[in-house]
């Protein structure tokens, strides 16, 4: 844990992210946790089209990803869409745990998915690192706020 967050931070997090994980576990093959991945971007609200431009590209992703991260009265708001299906799933899914919250509570939870849920030999190396660098943006946009 971050220094200065307390034990309680995060625990709407935590709890999202359990149960993201036993959703996803509860698949028995791996081909329908992608599918599943999948259908959460497709339920994502879509973004407005003017907030794509150049300057929320996500660094590091092959297929372009945009991302918008908001806090208004110190909650989070997420935008985004992406080209690849799976990147939006896999945007939306930590999207979806870390909306609402508070920069402390993002602060507080690693968005760790792929190991419990037996996505990481599924997974690319690139959708890992665009996987980390989606958590680095976040992140850098909760310290902002604090």
């Amino acid at each position: 844990m971050s220094s200065g967050v307390t034990e309680a931070a995060g625990a709407e997090v935590r709890a999202r992210l359990d149960k993201l994980v036993k959703s996803l576990c509860f698949l028995p093959e791996g081909d329908e946790r992608l599918r599943f991945l999948l259908q959460i971007g497709k339920k994502f609200p879509p973004m407005d089209e003017a907030l794509k431009t150049d300057d929320r590209l996500l660094p590091g992703c092959i297929s372009r990803l945009w991302i918008d991260a908001r806090f208004v009265d110190g909650r989070s708001q997420f935008q985004m869409d992406a080209e690849a299906a799976i990147s939006k799933g896999i945007a939306a899914a930590v999207c979806g745990l870390y909306e609402g919250q508070t920069p402390e509570d993002i602060l507080a939870v690693e968005p760790d998915f792929f190991g419990p849920a037996g996505l990481t030999s599924l997974i690319s190396p690139n959708r890992v690192n665009a996987l980390s660098s989606l958590r680095r943006f976040i992140v850098a946009r909760a310290q902002e706020q604090k």
